[in-house]
């Protein structure tokens, strides 16, 4: 299955919602989510409103539209850098890429040298 394009998921909102990505953008200004042109509100916040019963949008889609309103804003949030570093490159599920995982975040960034340890 082909991955899903930036144009293909804003084509599947407005599909789903009847909105386009200028009247997201209205709506998040009326709620105060964004003020002066810029996302002055957390993104958890912005989650639960767009997963709320008012937009009723899926997990994946509500995050999506809040990237799209950062990238309107050009927020310093962004980052274009790649994490390389950041995770194993090792894909293979193993226990010990299991506990890597789950103590990834306890721990801060994780960095990870060539032979897979800290």
């Amino acid at each position: 299955m082909a991955r899903p394009t930036f144009k293909g998921y804003m084509d599947n909102l407005q599909v789903k919602t009847g909105k386009t990505a200028e009247d997201f953008w209205k709506l998040a200004s009326k709620k105060g989510f964004v003020k002066r042109g810029k996302v002055v509100s957390k993104h958890s916040e912005m989650l639960a409103w767009l997963k709320s019963k008012d937009i009723v949008l899926g997990h994946v889609h509500a995050n999506f539209l809040i990237l799209c309103l950062r990238l309107r804003t050009d927020d310093p949030k962004l980052s274009i850098q790649p994490r390389s570093g950041l995770i194993a490159r090792d894909t293979r599920i193993t226990k010990n890429n299991i506990w890597v995982m789950r103590n990834a975040r306890s721990k801060g960034p994780l960095r990870l040298n060539e032979n897979g340890s800290r």
